[in-house]
């Protein structure tokens, strides 16, 4: 197991050194968000590159799909190769980490190759799993903002307001960015920029992929085609809805929270009862 563990590290070190020039552009993107080592990355890179991208077709746009919900549809290629990149940074990791586990034990035998077999599994869908909670908590600050956005544009439009100046006013008045700010944000620059607002505001509900979005946006692009006087009252409509979804959603919040605590306040109870049970049970110990 030695020998094995000797070996890996040198090929991989060999594919760190062999690969290091090879990647400068995409590391130093990386290096600016300092969101991995550096030092592993191109072996890491070179790995993805010739043995893994383009040959588990299946695979790569079922996590395309999850990229694009995720980041809004926007680098997708890009952010399927960093998220193969770190998967195979994991598996890297794992396969040294159980090969040195398997140097430390005396005889390694079908007990440890299943333990590292299931260890390699596990390591390979998590990061999988870790995108669908992003996805998941992503999609559930974009429902629970919602409300407030369109209870914002209700007044702004019924003050007077363009839905775009509205919109705009509501995208610089907000300091933290969240999920669904950012997304407005987008929109709002998409714009400026000469987008018509027809499709920027088509493209923002794409990205989003919230039919509570969706819903909202149709009914701003009636208006826009239309000129309807309609607006308003949809829109109150609709926000009275949110706001009726958003107390629901904080209650789900509120009911796994709930759950979570459980698992503590029973380890908390089974600590309780050993301090209050040990006492007695070594006195009749020696009675």
């Amino acid at each position: 197991m030695l020998a094995i563990l000797i070996i890996e590290i040198m090929v991989f070190g060999f594919l760190c050194f062999y690969a290091k020039d090879k990647y400068e552009d995409f590391t130093r993107a990386q290096r600016k968000k300092a969101c991995i080592s550096i030092t592993i990355m191109p072996a890491a890179l070179l790995i993805a590159d010739k043995l893994i991208i383009g040959r588990f077709i299946a695979y790569e746009r079922k996590i395309s799909i999850k990229l694009a919900e995720l980041y809004g549809g926007r680098d997708v290629k890009h952010m399927l190769k960093l998220h193969i990149t770190h998967k195979v940074i994991h598996l890297t990791a794992a396969l040294l980490s159980v090969t040195l586990l398997g140097v430390l034990m005396d005889k390694p035998g079908i007990g440890y190759a299943v333990f590292a077999l299931l260890i390699l599994v596990i390591v390979f869908y998590a990061s999988d799993r870790r995108l669908d909670e992003r996805i998941k908590k992503r999609n559930f600050s974009i429902r629970y903002d919602f409300p407030d956005f369109l209870n914002r544009m209700v007044l702004l439009i019924n003050a007077g307001m363009t839905v775009f100046r509205a919109w705009e006013k509501t995208v610089r008045d907000r300091k933290n960015m969240t999920p669904l700010y950012e997304e407005l944000r987008i929109t709002y620059i998409e714009i400026k920029n000469g987008k018509p607002e027809i499709e920027a505001y088509e493209d923002f509900a794409r990205r989003c992929r919230v039919k509570e979005i969706t819903k909202f946006v149709t009914a701003v692009i009636q208006n826009l085609r239309k000129g309807s006087s309609d607006l308003v009252p949809l829109l109150k409509l609709q926000s009275n809805e949110c706001w009726q979804l958003r107390k629901s959603l904080a209650k789900r919040l509120g009911e796994e929270a709930s759950t979570k605590l459980v698992l503590p306040l029973m380890i908390m109870f089974v600590g309780i009862l050993i301090i209050v049970i040990l006492p007695a049970v070594m006195q009749l110990k020696y009675l």
